[in-house]
């Protein structure tokens, strides 16, 4: 069976803040993307960040190399890199505290593997529809899933943005969750950092990709729609487009 051929890029701006702490990476050889969204202090966020889209790819060709699963080859990537930005953090005292999101597609044969630390989501836009594939580890998010909470008090809860899991997590007991999907032609994924996530309504990526049939200038309008309807954060957007 012929796979569908790939395209992919990416676009990251400072927008409103002082420094841009979001990173990504398209690493087409191992089949690695990467939205990463880093946080801490003076240059820790930048760090964190840095290093999750430096050694993702790298320990997920690894893992692969080694006969993992795919799924399990991403999660393995997410947890050992988390062991390195916690390790750093402890021991240098210019990262103290630093974390970052992370948000990996691994493309491996014929389909697509996803997994995140975080609140860095990710979409699937398969003809026309739009489909979340991942989950926000914020407390806030994670009390709505055991009932405790409503969606619409999530969204004001003061525990929206605090996260339980996230690269340099000390408390996390065990692998993350990975998703994956068949590729088909004609689909769109979507890596997106919170800065644009929290700005675009699901139902508006499938209009927006068809309208632009380029992957990077969809990455750009992405991050510039954000900016100009408020996000104060740092903006980063992967486009993969399936043909």
């Amino acid at each position: 069976m012929q796979l569908p051929t790939l395209t992919a890029a990416g676009h990251t701006e400072q927008g409103k803040r002082s420094q841009n702490e979001d990173a990504y990476c398209l690493d087409s050889a191992s089949g690695v993307f990467v939205v990463a969204d880093g946080m801490g202090g003076l240059l820790a966020g930048e760090e964190a960040s840095k290093l999750a889209v430096e050694l993702l790819p790298g320990i997920v060709a690894e893992r692969l190399a080694a006969k993992d699963r795919p799924n399990e080859a991403v999660a393995i990537a997410l947890e050992r890199v988390s062991q390195v930005v916690l390790t750093q953090s402890k021991s240098d005292p210019r990262f103290s505290g630093m974390g970052s999101t992370a948000l990996v597609a691994l493309v491996h044969g014929p389909r697509v593997y996803v997994g995140n630390l975080g609140d860095s989501p990710a979409y699937l836009v398969r003809g026309g529809r739009t489909t979340r594939l991942t989950h926000d580890h914020t407390v806030a998010e994670e009390l709505v899933r055991k009932g405790l909470l409503t969606p619409d008090q999530a969204k004001v809860h003061p525990w929206r943005n605090r996260l339980f899991k996230y690269l340099g997590c000390a408390e996390m007991q065990e692998l993350t969750e990975v998703h994956d999907f068949p590729q088909r032609p004609g689909d769109w994924l979507v890596l997106l950092s919170d800065g644009v996530a929290n700005f675009i309504r699901e139902n508006e990526f499938g209009p927006l990709l068809a309208a632009h049939a380029s992957v990077d200038i969809a990455a750009r309008e992405l991050t510039r729609l954000a900016l100009e309807r408020g996000s104060q954060d740092n903006v980063t957007a992967v486009v993969l487009a399936f043909h």
